[in-house]
């Protein structure tokens, strides 16, 4: 068994086990298609995708509302500067509205109650920006114009507040989009993100 465990953790780092992310390390998930030689990238969000395997596990609704599983800035999307983006936004809740918004970064203590279309860098916000109904789906379309750190966040009235929201990050000089687990921010006891 512990010869299997050092050959998994070989393949692993050698990055042939697909769909295994290391915290802390770029990777590239099934929810993210690049075509560097066009310069873009195609991104697939689920509001609240691990509700129900939240569900399964605890037999309970939880508070935890996420975007493909992460929540609360634990998962970080990057993109190359410049790039164009496609973002297709689904809400997969059973109970409640979301959106998608391209925020600036908040500090948890100046976080507003609800975001407007106003708040939205580049324009880019799903409409209405309270939020679409369960399993409806928007697109966003945008080029990653500046460098930076921002928030993809849900806009209704307390998601933002409430963890709802995931880092995004546009860096030059990379040569496509990944993203990248925060392991101080995921609990280990929760379902893995999507991967």
């Amino acid at each position: 068994m512990a010869r299997f465990a050092h050959l998994a953790l070989l393949a692993v780092a050698l990055g042939l086990l697909p769909g295994i992310a290391l915290a802390g390390e770029p990777f590239v998930p099934s929810w993210i298609k690049n075509d560097p030689a066009a310069k873009t990238v195609a991104i697939e969000i689920v509001a609240d995708w691990n509700q129900v395997e939240r569900y399964r596990r605890d037999n309970i609704r939880t508070d935890i509302i996420d975007f493909n599983g992460y929540w609360g800035g634990n998962l970080t999307i990057v993109v190359p500067a410049e790039w164009s983006v496609k973002i297709e936004f689904i809400n997969g809740s059973s109970s409640f509205p979301h959106s998608l918004m391209v925020t600036r970064v908040y500090a948890q203590s100046e976080m507003p109650v609800k975001l407007t279309a106003e708040d939205a860098i580049w324009g880019v916000y799903t409409d209405p920006p309270e939020g679409i109904k369960i399993n409806e789906r928007r697109q966003l379309n945008f080029v990653a114009r500046q460098a930076g750190s921002y928030f993809l966040a849900c806009a209704r009235q307390t998601h933002l507040m409430d963890g709802h929201w995931i880092g995004f990050e546009v860096r030059d000089s990379i040569e496509q989009a990944v993203a990248i687990i925060d392991e101080n921010k995921f609990p280990q006891e929760q379902p893995p993100g999507r991967p």
